[in-house]
Order: structure tokens, then sequence, then C-alpha cells
């Protein structure tokens, strides 16, 4: 039996995942079929279930690997010097790059984790609040004086409006990916630095 070196493995499974998300993305989670997916990877099933034995791993490993990427994207931008505006800057554009990067696997995150079994979806919201931890310890700086009920608030506003973007925004129209980073990043930061409370 020919074993699979371990960066075939890795090249294969992300290969999947891609097509998966492709596939999730058009025609929706609960339509898909692992069939389907290994035709859209072309590849047989019995290869597919190698690497995922049921369409649930497959979704759960790519919105983990998703999630583990976009964190460590944030921990880059937040860790660096600069003032928290300055570090606000580049967690927006980390997010969105990250976003764009994984685009379908992004679009899958925000619609189908709800598909998952209860004890899949534990470990993607430890990681989503992980995530969002990040960003309200970032406004907690920026903001250091409103009541501490309201971050969880002005986090969710600020991740949701990055996470939509995707659906709507196409890098070909007239405002390109830095100039709308930098007008979310302003408008959020003015917005955010006015309020009170």
């Amino acid at each position: 039996m020919t074993r699979v070196r371990s960066d075939d493995y890795e090249s294969k499974s992300q290969a999947i995942m891609d097509c998966a998300a492709a596939l999730f993305a058009k025609e929706g989670y609960p339509a898909a079929k692992m069939q389907d997916v290994a035709k859209a990877c072309g590849a047989t099933k019995s290869m597919l279930y190698h690497y995922f034995p049921a369409k649930d791993d497959l979704l759960f490993a790519m919105l983990q690997e998703h999630l583990q990427r976009l964190i460590a994207a944030l921990e880059e931008a937040l860790t660096g010097k600069g003032k928290p505006g300055e570090r606000m800057q580049r967690l927006v554009q980390a997010y969105m790059q990250k976003s764009v990067q994984s685009r379908r696997r992004h679009m899958v995150a925000m619609s189908d984790v709800k598909f998952l079994p209860k004890a899949k979806q534990a470990p993607l919201i430890t990681l989503q609040r992980q995530l969002a931890e990040l960003i309200a310890g970032l406004l907690r700086e920026l903001n250091p004086h409103l009541s501490d009920a309201l971050y969880k608030p002005y986090t969710m506003m600020l991740v949701g409006m990055l996470n939509w973007t995707d659906f709507w925004y196409s890098s070909s129209g007239a405002v390109k990916p830095q100039e709308l980073c930098d007008r979310m990043a302003r408008l959020f930061l003015n917005g955010f630095l006015a309020e009170k409370g």
C-alpha cells in the first residue's frame, strides 16, 4: 500500500475543501451530496471518504481552518506596534484579506455552521468567541470609558460589517480594496470614538 506523503495529504485535503466550499456556496450545504463534491473535485467517492469520512467532517474542517487562519491574521495585526487606531486599520485590512483569500469558505462559514451537530458546532463557537474577544479587546483600548456591556454589541456590529462585505463587494468596482478598508475603518472608528456611556 502506498502511503500519501503529508504534504500531498495536506494539498489534496485543501483542494477538496476548496471544491466543497464552492459547491456549498452555490448549491447550499443541505442539498450538496458527497458524490457531488467528489464530482466537482474530479475524485472518486472512496478517495473523498479517505480524507473526510462524512460531509459533516468536511464542513467542520473547512470552517475550523478558516476561523483559525482568520484569528492568526488578526493576532498578527493587533500585536504590531502603533496606536489603537492604527491597529484598527490593520485589523480591518487583515480581516478583509483573509475573507477575500477564502471568499467561498467565508460565505459557507456565515451560513452553514448551523447544519452541523451541536458537538461539532461547539469548537467552532469557541473559535468565534476567541475572534470576538480579540476585537473587543481593541475596542476597549480605543474607548475605555464605555459600560462593559456595550463592547460585545459594538464588536458584533463591526464583525457584521466585515462579514457581509463578501456578499456585495466587487474589487472590480469603483472602490478598490485598500480604499474600502480605509473607509470602513474610519467609518467605524470615528463613530465608535464618539460614543459615550
